[in-house]
């Protein structure tokens, strides 16, 4: 019989062998580069709760977050984001959020009780299968977050930016 104890690192080592291998080789890493050039008309991508999500969010500038459930440096980036779209709720600022997990072998369910646990559940969340928003976006790194103005051009990009940051992007680029 396993222990919770037993079981919870079970599960933990379980996710570091699915997600070990993209956490070590794009986690941390600094994305700080010059934001790119226009990447041209509008994306979208099906959220995990299955809604049509396009980036830019109808035409207001959007602060999306790559991320990995098994990344730990992700927890804050993605909890930032959280706390920037309740800001941005509250304050009825005219932007857009979207946290896009890297790793498609990621379960819906994971993602949900990921969302849940860094208290960013109102953010939607999509899986990036076979890489498109990060090969659009030119992003390589998790914790990696970009702001896309309204007309579809990279106008920020950052590793790990707090809430408050994401929110002055967001206002730069014209929310």
């Amino acid at each position: 019989m396993t222990t919770p104890l037993t079981r919870r690192a079970a599960l933990s080592f379980a996710g570091l062998m699915v997600a070990g291998p993209l956490v070590l080789t794009a986690c941390g890493k600094s994305d700080d580069a010059a934001p790119t050039a226009d990447v041209g008309s509008p994306a979208a991508v099906t959220s995990i709760d299955g809604r049509q999500v396009s980036l830019p969010a109808a035409g207001k500038p959007t602060a999306v977050f790559f991320f990995s459930v098994g990344c730990g440096e992700c927890v804050g980036g993605v909890r930032s984001l959280g706390e920037a779209a309740a800001s941005a709720e509250a304050n009825g600022t005219g932007a857009g959020f979207l946290a896009v997990d890297m790793d498609p072998r990621e379960t819906k369910e994971t993602i949900e009780g990921f969302m849940k646990y860094v208290e960013a559940e109102r953010v939607p969340a999509a899986i990036d299968q076979g890489a498109t928003l990060s090969q659009r976006f030119d992003v390589a790194a998790l914790s990696t977050l970009i702001i896309v103005d309204s007309d579809g051009r990279v106008t920020f990009r950052a590793t790990d930016p707090d809430a408050e940051t994401i929110i002055g992007e967001l206002e730069k680029a014209g929310a």
